[in-house]
């Protein structure tokens, strides 16, 4: 795979990580309400935007770079890790925001289920063609 093909692999990751550090960087009254609020709903809304990156990143890992199962699920749930970190962080300076573990740890779920379910997924969306690990 040339190396354009796997930039355009990793580009929808790295957009949707960087449209999470443009939100961590707003007051709470400038994020859209995404419907009823319930218990943890933050958790769930942290665990769902890091699954669709998880997948996301699991076919730019397994499709463009040819990493194995393993060394995928080690790198993006230690990414995961890392970027919830840095984000609760970086969300710290903002002002009516806080910082939340609970946050973190719904990342790393969000991702584990990419790892665990990604590439069922990318090949039934794809029709069981068109995704196929190197």
């Amino acid at each position: 795979m040339t190396a354009r093909a796997r930039l355009l692999l990793w580009a929808p990751v790295a957009l949707l990580l960087a449209y999470e550090f443009y939100l961590s960087a707003q007051p709470p009254r400038n994020l859209l309400d995404l419907g009823p609020w319930f218990w943890q709903r933050d958790k769930v809304e942290h665990a769902f935007y890091f699954f669709v990156t998880g997948v996301l990143a699991v076919r730019a890992a397994r499709g463009g770079e040819g990493w194995s199962r393993g060394k995928t699920a080690v790198f993006l749930l230690l990414a995961a890790a890392l970027w919830g970190c840095s984000d609760e962080i970086h969300q710290s300076y903002t002002p009516g925001r806080s910082v939340e573990i609970g946050d973190v740890l719904a990342d790393v779920v969000g991702v584990a289920l990419a790892v665990a379910f990604g590439e069922r997924i990318l090949r039934k969306v794809a029709g069981g063609q068109g995704f196929e690990p190197r």
